[in-house]
């Protein structure tokens, strides 16, 4: 019995530390129709959030929000029916009901919304034209404040999808009646703005420093209208002929969802980049502008567009998961890890070997493989049978691949990787002159449909020898 009862200790800890390893964030949607887009994808990946808030706002584009409107609740609802599913390929799959308590409305005052600067023309640094302080609380702003008085020491990322006011007003309220708290409180935020859609942008940077700003203007071109306009198929297929339920209320015909880099940046996929906005993934790469304590903006269109077959793989598998109980009939990602760590300090001429290891939780998918190479065994005369035994002795169920993220690391230069086997890399540390980072990336692909990327990013630090 003392066996037992340790044991479920043992597990009610791993369970807390699990929790606490998910980043805690609260998304303002001013409820555009690709915002809707946006939630439907969420809403898949609530499993890898800790979700502190939901909360309907405005923007410059929309004026007077859509929580009227019910878009949300009829999303939930369709959640609610696919939840059965979706926990039995992740158990941490949040109920509707949870995800409900914390839906809120924010501001929807189209007196609070700055025009006379377009969202794509704002840039860090203009000059504050709001003053939340006259303003009336919400209960979207009142929640912000709760959430950031927790007794949590995590970041708490605040997804701009439209505006930041509701945002904007939590703050002025955190600072002016909470002023012991205000600093440890601030210092938690990690804010995630697709462009500034308001006049809260500004007056963040100016009234409240300590707030860390992302200010991305890449996911136009990349997420937005009109981006993905090859993936009409997909969303006739996968989504609006589905058979889930969630999927049938997307409400675009191709991939069209401007907002989501914002939780893109924020899942737990092996990536890291919502350490450090320098990091890169999903979500974009961002550089400090300079002359601001904590403000980024990001680099360039190609640090989107290089992920987003992966993302829309993972999405797809998702979809699936919706559709069916069984494990065995739906794809997941392989399971990664490095033995070393992913934190390294190695002094310059060192040579380095970095151990990884890797499985696949599903079975080879002989379906998916012969769907893939069909055309070129029927011309052998090789049928489906007969490839059977074929594709299970010369087909591995993942393929690993390393390479260097090299934009992410303060060393600049490549440095030569040799593969001693699969699983093992081997490289000498560059010669520094102060200490550099080296960011490597291991990323193992499953030989599934969709195929599925896990990842694993090692962080060198090199000191001169």
């Amino acid at each position: 019995m003392k066996k037992i009862i340790m044991l479920l200790l043992w597990f009610c800890v791993f369970e807390s530390m699990a929790q606490h390893t998910k980043p805690r964030v609260i998304v303002l949607t001013d409820g555009e129709v690709d915002d809707q887009s946006s939630m439907v994808r969420f809403l898949l990946y609530a499993n890898d959030f800790d979700v502190e808030a939901i909360i309907e706002t405005n923007s410059v584009f929309q004026r007077l929000g859509h929580s009227k409107e019910g878009w949300l609740k009829k999303q939930l609802d369709a959640y609610e029916k696919d939840y059965p599913n979706l926990i039995k390929h992740d158990p941490n799959y949040p109920t509707a009901l949870s995800l409900r308590e914390k839906c809120f409305i924010g501001d929807e005052d189209s007196s609070h919304i700055v025009v006379n600067h377009f969202a794509s023309k704002r840039l860090a640094g203009m000059k504050p034209q709001i003053n939340p302080d006259q303003w009336a609380d919400t209960d979207g702003s009142d929640r912000i404040v709760a959430i950031l008085l927790k007794n949590d020491p995590r970041p708490v990322y605040i997804q701009a999808w439209g505006g930041g006011n509701t945002a904007a007003k939590a703050f002025a309220k955190l600072k002016k009646l909470y002023p012991s708290q205000y600093a440890k409180a601030i210092a938690k935020v990690v804010m995630y703005n697709i462009w500034y859609q308001d006049g809260a942008g500004s007056y963040i940077e100016t009234f409240h420093p300590d707030a860390t700003m992302l200010i991305s203007y890449h996911f136009s071109g990349t997420w937005d209208y009109g981006s993905q306009s090859k993936t009409k198929q997909f969303v006739t297929d996968k989504l609006h002929n589905g058979k889930g339920n969630l999927c049938k209320l997307y409400p675009q015909k191709d991939i069209s969802e401007g907002d989501s880099p914002s939780f893109l940046y924020t899942i737990p996929n092996g990536l890291r980049s919502y350490e450090n906005p320098t990091f890169g993934g999903w979500g974009g790469l961002f550089c400090k502008v300079n002359g601001f304590k904590n403000i980024y903006r990001d680099t360039d269109k190609g640090n989107y567009a290089r992920w987003i077959e992966y993302a829309n793989n993972d999405f797809e598998a998702r979809l699936k998961w919706c559709e069916t109980d069984l494990y065995a009939q739906a794809n997941h990602k392989p399971i990664v890890n490095i033995k070393n760590g992913l934190n390294l300090t190695v002094k310059s001429g060192e040579t380095v070997v970095l151990e990884a290891e890797y499985s696949d939780p599903d079975p080879l998918d002989i379906d998916g493989l012969w769907e893939s190479y069909k055309a070129v065994f029927e011309q052998q005369g090789i049928d489906r049978v007969k490839f059977a035994p074929i594709a299970e002795k010369n087909w591995k169920k993942c393929e690993p691949y390393w390479w260097q993220f090299e934009e992410a690391g303060t060393y600049k230069g490549f440095i030569q990787l040799s593969k001693t086997d699969e699983a093992q890399l081997t490289f000498i540390a560059p010669k520094v002159d102060k200490p550099c980072t080296i960011h490597l990336i291991l990323e193992v692909t499953d030989r599934a449909i969709p195929r599925l990327t896990s990842f694993n990013r090692v962080i060198i630090t090199v000191v001169p020898k």
